[in-house]
């Protein structure tokens, strides 16, 4: 449809082969444009009727390209399409992010047997991993396709993660031996454009997606790295071992505490099969120290965290989840947040693997901390090219909110409580526009919305405590103080805490003590000056001399080379 509306719109007109190739594909092309261009014409002469030896429609100027000679008559010029349609009407643009986008879904697995031995998602992380680095492709990680159901048509899982290249298939175990269809789908153009059948044993699986993800490559003309530069030690050939890392990877990164803790014990249970399953070491490390982290400080989670991820490295050095594990390590409570440290480690992950939402998310928050904004904006964007979405972290709203973008602010906490509305983040966030804007009767009600859901929480009875010292109560603001002071919950968020503390007492004009908790805020790893500088409940703190100095040495200390 594409091609009639371009050719009609410059009737009587030669139009050259690589306009329309440019115009129908783009610049970058995927694949062979003289057989899909020669297809895509014959079908447009098929439906309107026409003969290419005697046209009525579509003449061919040979060697050059094609002039639409028919008769046009204009009936209703209302409605103007600038992208393509799909069939079911709704924009290409709508459907699927850039013409780089590719998914693997895993195959479905057919036989008597219901559960493969995680055997259909190892092929697709396999495929993930090996086509994660091509040049210009945004390739979704692994995790973003745990949840869809494969057997679903390849052209409703592009559209459902926003990805114009479907790589899907079928497993069957014929006489022990595995044998595996795949097929590539470009929703762009509505067709199959790779089909491979192949047999294999179940412990060549990696030469196996080794070889399909070379043909896959060459059909999207990407160099494909080199396999010894990849890492080799991601799965298990115990099969056991396999199906309990499949399952603790897919509640890993719930956020949910219960579901951590069930995916640490498939996890563990996966190592203990196979002591040199590199990836689930890694997985396993990580979920601990989020565990850690987010929910329980104590020393049993990051005793875990840390061993596991030493393991993960030892076995495969190269392994780009075990660096995300150790960033997550370095940037945290135990370690006093070593920010240049952990930045180092997601760097080289993502030089090793570059589609690693968590290690741009990660990054975000990291250089958000830090004050520097812009950076962190940009890793949060750059990750959202592998979110099945094509959404940006909610985590932005640390970017917005802390450069005073209030109103994006407000737009991202809306969206966040539509999608996860018991996130504690969220909650936490949701007053906080209205509060620095001093609009109070607003804020007022989502910050007893939060008290009531987290009343223990010591970052929401900081919040409170910030409140009463703005309405001038001064002893309920201090009452407040004292209760978060006293209970360590908020283990890997307590800068935020100390950070609201400190606002309180600036408030209440006790500035020997602002600055004391203000310098605790910084190291205890939250040293977002740009915040310092304008944040209002600060205001009579910054007269003081002692805080242009802190904040000068913070801009020294981290500036933007920091992503060079």
């Amino acid at each position: 449809m594409e091609l009639l509306i371009f050719l009609v719109s410059r009737r009587d007109q030669l139009v050259t082969r690589k306009e329309i190739v440019d115009r129908l594909w783009g610049r970058d092309l995927f694949l062979e444009s003289e057989t899909n261009l020669n297809n895509i014409v014959r079908k447009v002469r098929t439906a309107l009727h026409d003969d290419a030896d005697q046209p009525r429609y579509i003449e061919t100027v040979v060697g050059k390209g094609y002039r639409f000679v028919g008769p046009v008559r204009l009936i209703d010029a209302a409605v103007v399409r600038n992208e393509p349609v799909m069939g079911d009407g709704i924009s290409s643009g709508a459907k699927f992010a850039d013409a780089c986008s590719l998914a693997i879904a895993p195959p479905v697995f057919r036989g008597r047997d219901t559960d493969d031995g995680g055997l259909c998602l190892g092929i697709a992380d396999g495929l993930v991993t090996r086509l994660g680095n091509l040049q210009r492709v945004s390739v979704l990680p692994a995790s973003a396709v745990l949840q869809i159901d494969p057997n679903r048509p390849a052209s409703e899982i592009a559209a459902s993660l926003g990805v114009r290249f479907v790589v899907h298939g079928v497993v069957e175990i014929v006489k022990g031996r595995v044998q595996l269809v795949v097929e590539m789908y470009d929703a762009s153009l509505r067709t199959r454009i790779l089909t491979r059948k192949v047999h294999f044993a179940a412990d060549r699986l990696s030469d196996t997606t080794d070889d399909i993800a070379n043909e896959i490559a060459n059909k999207l003309r990407r160099p494909l790295r080199l396999q010894e530069e990849q890492n080799t030690r991601r799965h298990s050939k115990d099969p056991l071992a396999y199906a309990e890392f499949i399952q603790g990877y897919r509640q890993s990164s719930s956020g949910d505490p219960l579901l951590l803790e069930e995916a640490t014990r498939h996890l563990t249970n996966a190592v203990a099969r196979d002591p040199e399953f590199a990836l689930a070491h890694a997985i396993l490390s990580y979920t601990c120290a989020a565990k850690h982290f987010e929910f329980d400080p104590s020393r049993t989670w990051l005793e875990k965290a840390e061993f596991h991820c030493e393991r993960a490295l030892e076995l495969s050095p190269n392994l780009a989840e075990a660096h995300v594990a150790k960033a997550f390590l370095l940037w945290g409570p135990s370690k006093n947040f070593q920010h240049l440290e952990a930045i180092g480690e997601l760097k080289r992950a993502l030089a090793l693997q570059k589609n690693l939402p968590h290690a741009y998310n990660r990054l975000g928050t990291i250089l958000a901390h830090l004050g520097l904004l812009d950076q962190a904006r940009s890793m949060y964007e750059r990750g959202s090219a592998f979110d099945p979405k094509q959404q940006v972290s909610h985590s932005i709203v640390q970017v917005y909110l802390w450069g005073g973008d209030y109103d994006l602010a407000k737009s991202e906490i809306q969206r966040w409580r539509r999608e996860n509305p018991a996130n504690k983040y969220a909650i936490y966030f949701a007053p906080q526009p209205q509060m620095q804007l001093g609009e109070l009767a607003e804020a007022q009600p989502l910050l007893t919305e939060a008290l009531e859901l987290m009343p223990d929480e010591p970052m929401i009875v900081s919040l409170q405590g910030v409140m009463h010292a703005l309405r001038g109560e001064p002893k309920a603001a201090m009452q407040c103080m004292n209760r978060a002071c006293a209970n360590p919950k908020s283990f890997g968020h307590a800068h935020h805490a100390y950070y609201q503390i400190a606002c309180i007492l600036s408030i209440l004009q006790q500035m020997d003590k602002a600055f004391e908790w203000l310098e605790r805020t910084v190291e205890t790893g939250f040293a977002c000056w740009p915040l310092f500088q304008r944040d209002p409940w600060l205001k009579k703190l910054r007269s003081d001399p002692r805080f242009e100095l802190l904040v000068s040495s913070l801009q020294a200390k981290y500036g933007p080379e920091l992503l060079v």
